[in-house]
C-alpha cells in the first residue's frame, strides 16, 4: 500500500499519526537523552511512557524560556540539547536505521560512524527566541528533515523548482534564514541571499531576476519602496507573521515596485524555538492560517496568564517531533493565535495542523530604547501571585511622541498600603522577568474593566 501523502490524511489518520509521533519522540529521544526532561518528569511524578498521545501532552505544564533559564542567561538554554550517544543509538534508533548501521559496522567502520553521528551528534545550530536569544541544535538527520519540510513549504506556497528566490533576510544563523535556504535547496530552486540592504537586493535582482522575494515583515514596505525594476516578481514572502498593517503596506509597496501584474503576498513564520518555516497556502491568499507539518509539529494553545491548556485562542504551544538535536516539548512560543485546527483547509484542502490569526511575539514587549524586552508572561505570573493586588492589566503599545514600544502595568491594590503593593509588585516583576515595565500605574478596579484594546488574554491588552 502506498504511504499517505503528508498533507492528505483523513482527520482520524492524522490524529493517529500525531499520537504515534508524540509517543516515539518522548520514548526514543526526550526521555533517554534529555536530563532536563528526566528531571521534569520526576518533579511531575510522571513516567515518560504515559506521555504517549497528543491528549496526554495536555497534562504536561507548558515550558518557556524562563522555565529553562530563570536568570535569563542564554547559556542555561543549552539544557535543551539532547545528550545522545552511540550506545543510545543502539537502544533507541529506528529499526531501519539500526539495521543499516549494523551492516556497515561489519563492512565499513567509517560509514557506520557517519550513520550514528547523523542521528546523535548535534552539528548545526540556529538562534531563536523571543525574550532572549538561544541556540537550537540539529543533527545531520535533522537537517535532511528541514530540507524535506522546505520542499513541502514550497508546495504550500504554490512555488516550483523554476521559481527564483531572492532573500532580503539577513544571512545569519537564524531559523528564518536557514529554513529559507534549505527550502530552496529541498525544492531544487535557485536562490540568492545577498543581504538585507536595498542596494544589495537591487544588484542581485539585476543578476538573476527573481520571481519570489522574501523580506522581514516589519521592514518589507520600506525595502520595497527603495527597490525598483522587479518586473518578474510574482510572489512576495513576508517572513515573520505580519500584522494587518504590515501586510497592507507591503502589498501596496509591492505593486508600486513591480508595476503591472498579479502578486501573491504570503506569510511564512517560524515560532520561537522552531527549526522550520510554516506558510500560508497560495489558494487562500493568507486567509486560512499558517500550515504546519503533521509529522513534525503538534500545535496546542494555553492561557497566556496561567499556562493552562485551552481550546480557545491564546498562546501557541508547539511540540517538535521527528527531530533529535534539541528537545522542545510543550514549548511556549510567545505568539498568540485565535485558534489551532487540523480540519481540512477550506482553500487548498490540505489536512495539516494550522495556526489561525497568529500575532508574532505578542507576549514580549519592548521597554527600552536599546531593544530591551520584557516577558509579559513573567509579569503576569508575578502579579497573579500577589495577595495585595486586587486586579491588574498589562497594556502594550507605543508612545505617541516617538513610536517606541512601551509596557504599562495598571494595578489596583487590595488594601490601604498602596505604596507597599506597588513596590512589592515591582520587586517580584524584576525577579521573575529580569527587568521592569515602562511604568507601573495605580488604577481603580472599575477603571481596569474598561481598558480598551485587543485582548491577548483576559488581562494582557494591546493598544
Amino acid at each position: 500500500m502506498a504511504p499517505t501523502p503528508w498533507d492528505r490524511h483523513t482527520p482520524s489518520s492524522l490524529a493517529s499519526l500525531q499520537d504515534h509521533a508524540v509517543a516515539a519522540q518522548v520514548r526514543d529521544s526526550v526521555a533517554p537523552f534529555s536530563p532536563l526532561w528526566r528531571r521534569r518528569f520526576s518533579e511531575l511524578n510522571r513516567r515518560a511512557s504515559t506521555v504517549n498521545s497528543v491528549a496526554a501532552l495536555e497534562s504536561i505544564p507548558a515550558m518557556g524560556e524562563r522555565d529553562v533559564s530563570p536568570t535569563g542567561d542564554p547559556v542555561g538554554m543549552a539544557a535543551l540539547v539532547l545528550q545522545a550517544s552511540e550506545a543510545g543509538f543502539a537502544l533507541y534508533a529506528s529499526g531501519p536505521s539500526l539495521r543499516r548501521a549494523m551492516r556497515l559496522r561489519i563492512m565499513r567502520k567509517e560509514a557506520y560512524q557517519r550513520v550514528v553521528d547523523a542521528d546523535t551528534r548535534s552539528t548545526s545550530y540556529v538562534f531563536s527566541g523571543s525574550g532572549m536569544r538561544y541556540p537550537i541544535a540539529s543533527t545531520r538527520a535533522d537537517l535532511d528533515t528541514i530540507a524535506r519540510a522546505g520542499a513541502r513549504l514550497w508546495a504550500v506556497l504554490g512555488l516550483t523548482r523554476n521559481d527564483v528566490l531572492l532573500s532580503g533576510v539577513q544571512p545569519a544563523a537564524t531559523t528564518e534564514h536557514v529554513a529559507l535556504e534549505y527550502a530552496a535547496m529541498g525544492a531544487g530552486a535557485p536562490a540568492l541571499f545577498p543581504g538585507s540592504r536595498p542596494e544589495e537586493l537591487a544588484a542581485a535582482a539585476r543578476l538573476a531576476p527573481p520571481t519570489v522575494l522574501a523580506l522581514p515583515s516589519a521592514r518589507a514596505a520600506d525595502v520595497l519602496e527603495r527597490v525598483r525594476g522587479l518586473t518578474t516578481l510574482r510572489t512576495l514572502l513576508l517572513v515573520g507573521a505580519p500584522s494587518d498593517a504590515e501586510r497592507l503596506a507591503a502589498t501596496h509597496a509591492a505593486h508600486r515596485a513591480v508595476g503591472a501584474g498579479d502578486i501573491a503576498v504570503l506569510a511564512v513564520h517560524a515560532p520561537s524555538g522552531a527549526r522550520v518555516l510554516w506558510g500560508e497556502c497560495r489558494e487562500s491568499a493568507g486567509k486560512s492560517g499558517l500550515h504546519a507539518y503533521p509529522d513534525l509539529d503538534v500545535l496546542q494553545v494555553v492561557d497566556p496568564e496561567t499556562g493552562e491548556h485551552t481550546t480557545a485562542g491564546g498562546e501557541l504551544v508547539t511540540t517538535q517531533v521527528g527531530m533529535r538535536g534539541s528537545a522542545l516539548l510543550r514549548w511556549r512560543t510567545g505568539d498568540v493565535v485565535s485558534g489551532v485546527t487540523t480540519a481540512p483547509c477550506p482553500s487548498c484542502r490540505r489536512v495539516v495542523p494550522r495556526a489561525e490569526g497568529l500575532a508574532r511575539n505578542a507576549l514580549v514587549g519592548g521597554v527600552g530604547p536599546d531593544g530591551e524586552v520584557i516577558d509579559l508572561r513573567a509579569v503576569a505570573s508575578a502579579l497573579s501571585a500577589r495577595l495585595d493586588v486586587r486586579d491588574w492589566r498589562i497594556v502594550v503599545g507605543r508612545r505617541g511622541r516617538d513610536g517606541r514600544s512601551r509596557v504599562i502595568v495598571r494595578l489596583a491594590p487590595d488594601g490601604e498600603d498602596t505604596a507597599g503593593a506597588v513596590i512589592g509588585a515591582a520587586a517580584d516583576i524584576r525577579a521573575l522577568a529580569g527587568t521592569l515595565p515602562t511604568q507601573i500605574v495605580l488604577a481603580d478596579p472599575y477603571e481596569l474593566q474598561g481598558v480598551q484594546g485587543h485582548h491577548h488574554s483576559a488581562r494582557i491588552v494591546a493598544e
